[in-house]
């Protein structure tokens, strides 16, 4: 029996039959092995090692399921006796030791530097290569008995699946559950009769920023996907992602779909005077790995107007009457008017006081003006013009630049109109780095013809702030 004989004879008997898998990255056999690549090859690829023939996947009843297979990486110390290539899939009950279904090819050493029983793909093998185009005997360089992958492991099931090159420490008795061996995970579609090289899904970050809209009280995520290796937008990228709110409370929004890597969405209106945080978390496609973003924020603005009761009394029996203060702070008393100079006054200096502006914009933002004015002020059905309040405005503290309004004095009777019954300014003050509050003040005072009715007089000074 020539070499070629013995070899396929003794491969026969070990019961081991190979077939290979694809370009992929295969598991070292034991820890002190470095990682490998196995490839396989279609038909016509000299040696077996022709990039353009490398195999990303194929029919799993084609016979053979490849033409070549190459491995970069030598057998460990004690298992280079022979190898071979075998299918298994754990968990599927009609697997045998270690998962095994069967095998799909066997492979010896082609060199000449040894006898059988010693060979295997040991350090004098830079790596291996095998190729079913190989027609001379004597350089034939493997021993294969290849098959289509359905027909060596007829129970394999659809799902995930490994292709093991083993390496035997005994040439004439494989031990599977101690030999060593690389693997390779591949997709199998019983089915379809197709097996694959997974495709290694690309990794991502997902960008958002969050604008609000202060008129509709909403804020609008809009998100991005990106390639993490370059920051670039993938344009292919597709699927869903998921909006949520961090804070003031956490909660799901909602979900996007992505489309060309971009998606937006616009919350239901939110409360005023807060401030919101969001991120979106991208799950990912057949092609992209899934992310999630950094935080949002927005802030929604809370109403720029404000408005306090003003009340006096017109008793009876004093000439004309007095007013009575209320510390209420929606309300400010100026008491019972009392007789002065041909006219009833009444006034509180101290009363409408503690009025705050914080602003808190960016710097380039325009400065802002508090104004007020007036209703007129009714008894029942009795009413005087509100243009017989005046008031001082002052500063309690604020910025650098920032002013209190002039002096305005309630009008006579005889004027058309006047006092705050005009929109007249409280206060005024710019943006100033770290300085953002301004606390005013206004004393408060009427002066009403002397002859007026006798009543509890109540007016409304609105204030605005913009």
């Amino acid at each position: 029996m020539n070499k070629f004989t013995q070899r396929f004879a003794a491969v026969l008997a070990t019961g081991a039959l190979v077939a290979a898998g694809l370009a992929l990255t295969a598991t070292a056999a034991n820890a002190d092995q470095a990682t490998g690549n196995i490839k396989l090859y279609a038909a016509g690829s000299a040696g077996a090692t022709s990039a353009a023939s490398v195999l990303a996947g194929g029919s799993s009843t084609a016979n053979p399921m490849y033409w070549g297979i190459s491995i970069d990486q030598i057998c460990p110390t004690g298992f280079r006796q022979a190898e071979s290539i075998q299918i298994a899939q754990l968990g599927n009950p009609a697997a045998g030791v270690n998962g095994r279904l069967g095998g799909i090819g066997s492979f010896q050493d082609p060199s000449t530097d040894g006898v059988y029983g010693v060979n295997g793909l040991k350090p004098s093998d830079a790596s291996i290569a095998m190729d079913e185009t190989a027609t001379a005997p004597a350089q034939n360089p493997y021993v294969d008995n290849n098959r289509s992958l359905e027909t060596a492991a007829p129970a394999l099931t659809t799902g995930t699946f490994e292709l093991r090159y083993y390496c035997y420490a005994d040439a004439s008795q494989p031990d599977f559950a101690n030999d060593k061996y690389f693997s390779i995970t591949l997709n199998f579609d019983k089915t379809a009769h197709t097996w694959a090289v997974p495709v290694a899904k690309i990794a991502t970050t997902t960008a958002i920023t969050a604008s609000a809209d202060q008129t509709a009280k909403t804020a609008t995520i809009a998100t991005t996907v990106k390639k993490a290796s370059d920051g670039t937008t993938s344009t292919t990228a597709t699927g869903s992602a998921t909006v949520n709110q961090t804070a003031p409370t956490a909660a799901t929004l909602g979900t996007v779909t992505i489309v060309n890597g971009l998606a937006t969405f616009t919350t239901a209106a939110l409360t005023p005077g807060t401030v919101y945080s969001f991120t979106v978390t991208y799950a990912g496609d057949a092609a992209f790995n899934g992310s999630t973003s950094s935080t949002a924020t927005v802030s929604i603005n809370g109403s720029l107007t404000g408005a306090t009761n003003i009340t006096f009394d017109v008793l009876a029996g004093a000439n004309p009457g007095g007013l009575v203060l209320s510390n209420v702070p929606t309300s400010v008393d100026l008491g019972a008017a009392t007789y002065n100079a041909g006219l009833l006054t009444a006034s509180n200096l101290t009363g409408f006081s503690g009025i705050t502006v914080t602003d808190n914009r960016s710097l380039d933002a325009a400065s802002w003006a508090l104004t007020g004015s007036v209703s007129d002020f009714t008894s029942g059905t009795k009413t005087l013009s509100g243009k017989y309040l005046g008031w001082t405005p002052s500063l309690t503290s604020g910025p650098a630049g920032a002013l209190a309004g002039s002096t305005v004095l309630p009008a006579a009777e005889s004027a058309a109109t006047g006092g705050l019954k005009v929109v007249s300014t409280l206060a005024t003050a710019p943006i100033v780095n770290g300085s953002p509050v301004t606390v005013v003040k206004a004393g408060l005072n009427v002066a009403i013809p002397a002859n007026s009715a006798t009543g509890h007089y109540s007016a409304l000074l609105t204030l605005t702030l913009g």
